[in-house]
Order: C-alpha cells, then structure tokens, then sequence
C-alpha cells in the first residue's frame, strides 16, 4: 500500500515544500481537493479555498517524482471542454505525473454557485468518465495519458467506478467498510486495474471533530455514516480516523486499512505545520 499526503487550501508556496517533503519521505503522490470551486467562506465572510490545478503546478515545477493529484473536481462547476484542458496542461509540465479526480459534488456545494444538481447522478457520472478518457486517451493534442479518478460514497457510485474509471477516491469509511468497499471493487472491476484510494485524516481530536461535523451536515456524507453504523461526530472520529496525538495508534489503525487492500492511504493532516510536519515523518518511518 503506498502512502499519499492530503492537504487543502494552502499556500502554492507551502504546496510546493510539501512536494519536496513528500519525495524525501516516502509518501508517492500529494492530493489537493479543489477549494476554488466550494464556495465556502471564513468567519469574516471572505472568500476561502484556492484552486488546486495553479496550486499543483508549483507542486510539479519544485519535484521531480512525486505525483499530484486534484482530489477531486466537483464536475458540475467545471465545462466539458475546459477541463480536459486543464489536467492535459498539467499531465505535460509534469512529465505525465499528474491524476484527475472527479466527484460529483453535493447539492449544498452546487446551490452556493447557482449550479443544479445532477437528477441522475450515476448516468451524469458515467457520461463525464467516458468523456474525459476518451479525452486523456487520444482527443488531446498534447499532455494526454492522465487517469480519471472518480469519488464514490454510495456501492453504486463504487461500482460504476469500478467498471469504467481508472481509479477510485474513497472518504470517511472505517476498516470494515474498507474490506467491503475494495471486496465491491476488484469483483467489478475483474481484470481491469483499478486503483483504490482512501483519505485518511491524520488530525488532533478538536480538528478532526470539527471536521467531521462539517460533513456530517451533508446529506449524503451523513447516510454513509448511518450506512456504517457511525451515529455521533465522536464515533465517526474514533472509528474513521488516525489519532495524531498518538502515532503508535495510527499506525495500527494503518495496518488495518492495509490489510483491507487498498493500494494508496491518503494521509490527510489537514495543515503543514510544524506539528503535523513531525507527525507524517513519524507515520512514515
């Protein structure tokens, strides 16, 4: 299982050391969930969230090896014609180290921007997938070769990941759900390689707490944790994340997810601070 680092809504400057960071230390890719397109807002009401496509060009002009990942792009907020742009743009500068992943949002999200929400989530999906491969595979003049990653909450959201895109981004599962979730995937997949992914927030409680209220305030994300059996923020903390206060714990929640066959664990810190800096180090060692 190889390891990837998580960050949001920093600094390209900040993304760039983590790049560094990331190929000094083991970890073989760096996602960045895509803020610009959240519409989310500070406790002054001024806009927050940068675009994760500018952010992962400094990442890829300061490395060499390290892959990056937008994870993922609400597709409502993006156009056909535009994106496939985008990833070919940053597939090229960077030697063909970079991965696009997709989601399609949620109804909070889109409402923010006027957007409406997809009726038809799996067939919208689908259509975006093939779109996009077709794209990466032979319909870009430059900088092709990029995967198509798709976010899947729902068994019917992995399964059409498993059977049409090149890997799956998967959020907030405990071990078990884990098991299950790649089980959905290498039986529906059969002989295709499909990639499993997982982000894994590595937080102090406060934090992780905070972040789970967040998402559990979205309807979808809230019956996946229903689905799971998780009720309270607390137990969603307790069972679906690594405690960063206690690296030795992590790790052995780690080797759970391990064991459950997914090929990348996204270590999700949240900040690169000094703290959680120390933290990745000691997780990866």
């Amino acid at each position: 299982m190889q390891l990837a680092i998580c960050v949001r809504n920093l600094p390209a400057r900040d993304l760039a050391d983590i790049g560094r960071f990331a190929e000094d230390h083991g970890y073989a890719s760096v996602f960045v969930p895509d803020g610009a397109r959240g519409g989310l807002v500070d406790d002054q009401g001024r806009l927050t969230g940068r675009d994760a496509f500018a952010s992962l060009a400094a990442l890829f002009a300061a490395t060499t090896s390290v892959q990056g990942t937008v994870g993922v792009a609400a597709a409502p907020m993006h156009h056909r014609l535009v994106l496939p742009n985008l990833a070919s743009t940053l597939n090229e500068m960077s030697g063909g180290r970079f991965s696009l992943g997709l989601g399609v949002s949620h109804p909070e999200q889109t409402a923010r921007f006027g957007v409406a929400f997809p009726d038809r989530q799996i067939d919208y999906m689908r259509n975006w997938i093939r779109d996009l491969k077709a794209c990466s595979a032979d319909g870009m003049s430059y900088g092709g070769g990029w995967p198509v990653l798709i976010a899947a909450l729902g068994p019917r959201m992995v399964q059409l990941g498993a059977e049409e895109a090149d890997g799956l981004i998967l959020n907030w599962l405990t071990p078990e759900h884990a098991v299950s979730s790649v089980s959905r995937v290498r039986q529906a997949a059969l002989d295709r390689p499909v990639r499993v992914m997982l982000y894994l927030r590595l937080m102090t409680a406060s934090t992780a707490l905070d972040d789970a209220r967040r998402y559990d305030g979205m309807a979808n994300y809230h019956r996946n944790f229903v689905t799971q059996g998780v009720t309270t923020v607390e137990e969603i903390v307790s069972r679906t994340t690594l405690p960063r206060d206690d690296i030795g714990a992590a790790r052995e929640r780690l080797d759970r997810y391990r064991e459950a066959g997914l090929d990348t664990a996204c270590i999700y810190p949240l900040s690169f601070d000094a703290d959680n800096r120390r933290a990745l180090e000691k997780l990866a060692s």
